[in-house]
């Protein structure tokens, strides 16, 4: 899941989509769902993650969807908690 302006971007195995909602809004429904929040911008579901690239400090995210998603430093602790990196 990831934050574009006001709405969110729902990127899947089958492609992606736009719908208004807002990120918080969102985790609060994907509660269940295996997952973390690695970015103030990004949600990624455990099963979606494909690899974890790193280069100059900098953690991403690839998703099997082709997406790539930042781990920014804020969130880099629960990210390797998750068991992630």
């Amino acid at each position: 899941v990831e934050s574009e302006d006001h709405y969110l971007r729902l990127h899947t195995d089958r492609g992606s989509d736009l719908i208004l909602m807002r990120l918080s809004d969102a985790v609060g429904e994907l509660d269940g769902i295996e997952g973390a929040q690695t970015h103030r911008s990004w949600w990624v579901a455990k099963q979606g993650l494909a690899d974890v690239a790193r280069s100059d400090g900098k953690v991403t995210l690839k998703l099997k969807s082709g997406a790539e998603a930042p781990v920014s430093r804020t969130y880099q602790k629960a990210v390797k908690d998750a068991g992630w990196l």
